[in-house]
C-alpha cells in the first residue's frame, strides 16, 4: 500500500500519524509519500526528514513541482505511487490514523474499488464540528447523493482508500481541495464499486485550515459538471 500524506505546518500531528500507520499496518505498507509545497515550514521538514530516518526505505517525500494547491501535490504524488492501494491522508489527525486498519480489512473483502470513511454512519462522528458547518455538510451531502442516486452519506470527506489501478482510469481536473470530491463523483459515474465505514472525526490540533469560501463554490461546479458530463470527458481511452 502507498500512504499519501499532505502537510504544510503540522509538527506533532504528522509525526504520531506516521507512527501509528506504522505501528498498526507495518507488513502491508509499502511507502509512505508526504506530499510537500514549496511554502512547507521547516519544523514540518524537520519531522518529515526525522521520520525518514527513522524509517528508511519507506517513509520519503515530494515536493510539488508543476500542479499548485492540494490537490495537485496529490495528483503528482499519484504518479509516483507504486502500491496495489492507495490512501489519500491529512498530516493533521483529521484523517485518524487509527482507522486505516479497518479501511485495509474492508478492502480485502474483494467486492470494491474504494473503500471511503463517513463520519454520517452509524457511530462515526464529527467531534468538535461548527453547527454550521455540521448543516451545511448534511445539506450539501443529502444534495449530491440524491443527484448521483447513490447511497453514500458522506461525499466530501476525502479519506480513502483506493485500488491504485481504478485511480489511473480518470482525467483528474481539480488541484485545490475540490480534488477530493472529484475522487467521489469521476468514480461513481465510472462505475467504481464504493463502500463506507464509520469513521470518527476530530477537529486539527495544529496547524491552520486553507479551506475558503471559493472551495465550496469549486465543490459544487465539480459536483454538477460530472454528473452531467459524457464519461469519455474524464475516463482515460483504456478505461
Amino acid at each position: 500500500m502507498t500512504v499519501i500524506i499532505t502537510a504544510l505546518d503540522e509538527t506533532d500531528s504528522l509525526r504520531e500519524t506516521i507512527e501509528v500507520l506504522m505501528a498498526d499496518n507495518d507488513d502491508d505498507i509499502a511507502e509512505i509519500i508526504v506530499a510537500i509545497a514549496p511554502r512547507t515550514t521547516g519544523s514540518c521538514r524537520a519531522v518529515i526528514a526525522e521520520m525518514a530516518a527513522h524509517y528508511p526505505g519507506v517513509v520519503r517525500w515530494h515536493e510539488q513541482a508543476t500542479l499548485p494547491g492540494v490537490g495537485g501535490a496529490i495528483r503528482e504524488c499519484l504518479e509516483l505511487a507504486r502500491g496495489e492501494w492507495t490512501i489519500v491522508m491529512s498530516a493533521d489527525l483529521e484523517t485518524p490514523p487509527t482507522t486505516v486498519k479497518a479501511m485495509l480489512a474492508r478492502m480485502r473483502q474483494g467486492d470494491a474499488d474504494i473503500v471511503a470513511t463517513s463520519r454520517w454512519a452509524s457511530s462515526g462522528g464529527f467531534g468538535d464540528y461548527s453547527r454550521v458547518k455540521f448543516v451545511c455538510n448534511w445539506g450539501f451531502n443529502l444534495l449530491f447523493s440524491t443527484l448521483y442516486r447513490t447511497s453514500l452519506t458522506d461525499m466530501t470527506y476525502g479519506f480513502r482508500l483506493f485500488q491504485t489501478a481504478e485511480l489511473r482510469r480518470f482525467v483528474w481536473r481539480e488541484t485545490g481541495f475540490a480534488f477530493f470530491f472529484e475522487t467521489t463523483v469521476k468514480p461513481l459515474r465510472g462505475g467504481c464499486r464504493i463502500v463506507e465505514i464509520p469513521v470518527q472525526w476530530r477537529r486539527r490540533q495544529e496547524g491552520v485550515s486553507h479551506f475558503g469560501l471559493r472551495e465550496y463554490l469549486n465543490y459544487i461546479r465539480i459536483g454538477i459538471i460530472t454528473r452531467f458530463q459524457a464519461k469519455r470527458h474524464f475516463q482515460r481511452d483504456n478505461a
